[in-house]
């Protein structure tokens, strides 16, 4: 399956395809995209991450198509 992911700026777009997309495994979850990825667990709770717009855990599961996106969980000013 497919997976749109709009990856932080620290990662290198190579692990993505030309279209942005990520080939996971049928059945895979969020915490797949992140250790496909490579995010320090440390990274990983600091950020907020969202599934087709939504909030999500790590156990969440992922279907073709879906798009993933991490946020940073403070904002300064």
């Amino acid at each position: 399956m497919r997976v749109l992911v709009f990856a932080p700026h620290a990662f290198s777009p190579d692990i993505l395809d030309c279209d942005g997309y990520l080939e996971l495994p049928d059945n895979a979850s969020l915490d797949d995209v992140l250790r496909k990825i490579k995010m320090p667990k440390l990274l990983a709770k600091m950020l907020l991450v969202s599934v087709n717009g939504h909030l999500a855990s790590g156990k969440t599961p992922l279907q073709d198509g879906d798009s993933v996106g991490f946020f940073l969980g403070m904002a300064g000013g």
